[in-house]
């Protein structure tokens, strides 16, 4: 078995269920922990029969969270939305509820009712494969499809509203409605939040023989307005969930997510091709394209080579501005692309090393950041590039990196840091082996977690 405790769900012979839970036998009715959530087999097995669905596994490997899935679109939606049901709903809970209604219903309406415009714009652009894995969740979550794409699209969603700024500002600012909004605590200039660093070693700077690639992936809303509680990073720190993909088409892959996610933020794939994306705001965005997250969903289950992903990039229309460090094990190489709506470009490793934060650095797109571009961010990208500047570098030098709470000098904020109060989880990627460290921080005492990927990933190469 590639991971520790494990429960797994399978047709036997006979099509009758049949438990790989340790010495269980067949007269007693399995249910397992994960987290503070008890799930118990004889529901999710139910509903998913009751559809004609395979059955998914459910691992817990050191606190994280492994879900296995497999099959067509809705057949691994609808196993993702049985196997997680509670955690689904408890999220769209606390998006809705605390979050877009916690002024208040009125208020929570018109918002919302933004919200649902600008997914109206970008779902055409949504390939119907990944629609239909989204409302096989929904419908093994039972909750609403339109609230889990607001889920994959609320990065997006988010983006788009900056390009209402001009149209929303005359009103914010009407002498009558500028007093309500500071009564209900609207803040007069959000503080920055976007905090992600990724790095790529290849060459004669990793020490492995292959690229590692780490990632930090860093989230807070910092608008007093919009989640004044903070409740966004404590949620996905408590959520996350590591999703091993093998679909009906395409190639085998993992996902570092969260319950009710199908885009993808941080992917290896049975190719050996590592992807982690990071913001990269720039002021014109749109929401009539494909949502990124879903796009790079695309990559990992269809792309085998870095110019293989870049050209899906690149002939994709877009909405938002990203950075998006890729790794391929076949070919230890590594790449940085930079993309906005109407402009892509991509870099090699420099002496070994790609590097990103949340801004631009090749001149033709640095021009698109004039003003946008958070000091953080440059502070990170400069720490990165001390500690990785001389030398030879494996998985553990890679993990302090990560793990790392000095700025580089001159500075002294927590969000000059690369580890800083908005990190959700740390991942190092080895794809040329098929190895994924993941480490959350939703606890002071959690280590890294090593997930031997080989045998999911062979599986599903023997199946095809």
């Amino acid at each position: 078995m590639w991971l520790g405790t494990t429960t797994s769900w399978a047709s036997g012979p006979s099509g009758s269920l049949s438990s790989k839970a340790g010495e269980q036998t067949s007269g007693e009715q399995p249910s397992r922990r994960v987290g503070s959530r008890q799930y118990d087999v004889r529901h999710v097995s139910k509903r998913l029969l009751t559809a004609h669905c395979p059955l998914p596994t459910v691992s817990e490997r050191d606190g994280l969270l492994v879900v296995e899935l497999a099959g067509t679109p809705y057949e691994r939606g609808r196993q993702h939305g049985a196997a997680l049901g509670d955690r689904v709903r408890h999220l769209r809970q606390r998006l809705i509820r605390d979050i877009v209604f916690g002024k208040g219903w009125a208020m929570g309406a018109g918002f919302l009712a933004i919200l649902y415009g600008i997914l109206a714009r970008m779902h055409p652009n949504i390939p119907r494969e990944l629609r239909e894995e989204m409302r096989g969740v929904a419908d093994g979550a039972r909750v609403p499809y339109r609230d889990i794409l607001l889920l994959n699209c609320f990065d997006d969603v988010l983006h788009a509203l900056i390009q209402l700024n001009p149209v929303l500002a005359p009103v914010l600012q009407h002498r009558f409605v500028r007093p309500v909004l500071g009564w209900l605590g609207s803040p007069s200039t959000p503080a920055p939040g976007f905090a992600c660093s990724s790095f790529v070693l290849t060459g004669d700077k990793s020490a492995t023989g292959g690229p590692i690639h780490g990632r930090n992936l860093d989230y807070m809303i910092s608008d007093g307005f919009v989640d004044p509680d903070g409740l966004v990073p404590v949620e996905l720190r408590q959520n996350l969930v590591v999703f091993v993909v093998r679909p009906d088409r395409g190639r085998a892959f993992a996902s570092v997510a969260w319950p009710g996610f199908v885009g993808a933020v941080t992917t290896l794939n049975a190719n050996g091709l590592s992807l982690a994306c990071l913001t990269s705001t720039v002021p014109r965005e749109t929401a009539n394209a494909t949502p990124l997250l879903l796009l790079y969903r695309l990559i990992a289950q269809y792309a085998s080579t870095l110019d293989e992903a870049e050209w899906l990039i690149r002939g994709t229309r877009r909405t938002i501005g990203n950075n998006l460090t890729m790794a391929s094990g076949p070919a230890n190489d590594g790449r940085r692309v930079e993309l906005s709506m109407d402009r892509v470009t991509a870099a090699r490793p420099d002496e070994g090393l790609v590097a990103a934060t949340n801004h631009f650095q090749h001149p033709a797109m640095a021009e698109l950041q004039t003003g946008w571009v958070i000091p953080n961010s440059l502070h990170r990208l400069a720490r990165l590039s001390e500690l990785f500047g001389h030398g030879r570098f494996g998985v553990e030098e890679a993990q302090a990196a990560l793990t790392d709470v000095c700025p580089p000098a001159g500075v002294d904020d927590a969000w000059d840091c690369l580890h800083n109060p908005g990190t959700i989880y740390s991942s190092i990627a080895e794809p040329a082996r098929s190895r994924l460290w993941v480490r959350s921080y939703d606890h002071l005492d959690r280590q890294w977690v090593e997930l031997d990927l080989s045998e999911p990933f062979a599986a599903r190469r023997a199946a095809a």
